[in-house]
């Protein structure tokens, strides 16, 4: 017998500065949320997602709604990590052709990091740069690695190289007009993640402009609006113009 769960989840979404639309949305079992604030709690399963789409290619916010839109399609009761994988490829597969009847916007593109949390375990899904952390005690544990140009330079002992790159520009994403940029898709079983008493997700336009001391004292206070919305204020005082976008999952 399986046991019970109830999961509290949180969104804040806001586009960035100067920004008509919001290329980030989330998504939490069917329902995706973009530019607004949702708060629900949920006594089942959950899936739960976030989509960044790319700006320097037009068509970001139609890729990232219409990656989102795919898991209506998906049961998560008894998914496999491998079936996960191979459904992520699918949907990427169908952006490629949907971009295709936008003229000027066929290298539409987004990124997609979520988690699927079921009783006994859970699964993270991971292309681009989006995080996830989880609380372990005080502290936030990086369950995801960027898959961007400053991470690769990193891990190849390129310090200085690294320090002068765009920290934003990724290495793997779905869509952009070819399969090549798919090929980073990463799918996981994390039943440690399970155990953490919060769980986190935050787009590139927090992430990069809000350091980690500051994310541990959000993470461990009151959430509400209100104080979702002052990490998206400090990311903005921070030089953040991207779109932004947190979500806090508490498994109680």
């Amino acid at each position: 017998r399986q046991r019970q769960m109830c999961i509290r989840d949180s969104i804040y979404s806001e586009k960035g500065y100067k920004k008509v639309i919001c290329e980030d949305a989330a998504l939490l079992n069917e329902y995706i949320i973009s530019d607004s604030f949702s708060e629900t709690q949920i006594n089942s399963r959950a899936l739960i997602a976030i989509a960044d789409g790319v700006g320097g290619n037009a068509g970001g916010e139609l890729a990232s709604r219409y990656i989102l839109n795919q898991f209506d399609k998906i049961n998560i009761e008894d998914i496999t990590a491998e079936e996960l994988h191979q459904f992520i490829e699918n949907c990427n597969t169908g952006l490629l052709e949907y971009a295709k009847q936008f003229p000027g916007k066929e290298n539409m593109a987004t990124t997609l990091t979520g988690i699927i949390l079921l009783p006994d375990t859970c699964y993270i899904f991971h292309i681009g740069n989006t995080r996830v952390y989880g609380l372990q005690g005080s502290y936030l544990k990086q369950f995801t690695k960027d898959q961007t140009t400053y991470q690769w330079l990193l891990d190849r002992g390129q310090i200085e190289e690294a320090d002068i790159c765009n920290k934003n520009e990724i290495t793997y994403c779905l869509g952009g007009g070819n399969l090549k940029y798919a090929t980073g898709i990463c799918v996981n079983e994390y039943s440690p993640l399970n155990q953490c008493k919060r769980i986190l997700l935050l787009s590139d336009g927090i992430h990069e402009y809000v350091s980690i001391d500051e994310l541990e004292d959000f993470i461990l206070d009151d959430i509400n609006k209100e104080t979702m919305k002052e990490i998206a204020d400090n990311a903005r005082n921070n030089g953040s113009d991207d779109d932004k976008t947190i979500v806090v999952i508490d498994r109680m």
